[in-house]
């Protein structure tokens, strides 16, 4: 097909593409851009006018036939999808708008009610604040803070001052209410630690919990009981 841009080139691609423009093959945009060529050029208007008078002959062996009412509802039918009175389906339940209005409103609320319940189910549990603890001594140089996450059962330990003794270890102790201490671990004096809580111990803190920390030889008590003095103690509080 003969481009309306390309037709100033020859007047034989004016012929072609006014006989293109006469037996209506041209893109909808094509022909606004002949008709626009018409209007301002006369000798390409009248190469069209000639093929508009040849080509309306063919016409003189045709009887103009107008199609039937059922013609029309089938192309009805196939362009704006009205059916006719032969093709109607069945009203029943299937054929209900109604009907699948609902099943797809009914689908919709269940598909709402999956997602929120697999959000809550993947959601991470809160993180809730870490318990802190302040161990100090008054008549000693070590004076500590100590940071627990019960969820992941870390208990950091921060040396705000410290002495240096030589072969030394600082043991930290949990101090219940009733019953002997049970060492929570052993820490390097003067530097920042991170003692992980025995999963079967980290119910035992929370508020109010007491600790303490003794100075042990190096690598912690030989007998599973404080031997050394006590450097420091203090009680777990929310921060």
């Amino acid at each position: 097909m003969t481009s309306p841009d390309q037709s100033k080139g020859g007047r034989s691609r004016d012929e072609v593409l006014a006989g293109e423009y006469v037996l209506g093959v041209l893109s909808f945009k094509d022909r606004r851009v002949v008709e626009e060529r018409m209007r301002r050029d006369r000798q390409f208007a009248a190469i069209v006018s000639r093929w508009e008078t040849n080509l309306s002959a063919f016409n003189d062996d045709y009887d103009v036939v107008s199609p039937s009412q059922e013609t029309f509802k089938q192309i009805e039918a196939r362009l704006f999808g009205t059916p006719d009175a032969t093709s109607a389906p069945s009203r029943g339940l299937w054929g209900s708008v109604i009907f699948w209005r609902c099943l797809a409103l009914v689908s919709l609320l269940i598909t709402v009610g999956s997602l929120t319940i697999a959000t809550v189910a993947v959601a991470p549990p809160q993180t809730s604040a870490p318990f802190v603890a302040e161990l100090s001594a008054s008549n000693s140089q070590v004076n500590l803070l100590a940071s627990y996450e019960r969820q992941s059962g870390k208990l950091r330990i921060v040396p705000v001052a410290t002495g240096k003794p030589e072969e030394k270890s600082l043991e930290l102790w949990l101090v219940p209410a009733s019953g002997a201490p049970k060492s929570l671990g052993v820490f390097p004096p003067d530097q920042t630690g991170e003692l992980v809580i025995p999963a079967d111990m980290r119910g035992s803190i929370g508020e109010g919990t007491t600790f303490a920390v003794s100075l042990e030889p190096f690598g912690g008590s030989p007998t599973g009981q404080a031997t050394g003095p006590i450097v420091a103690s203090g009680t777990a509080h929310r921060r």
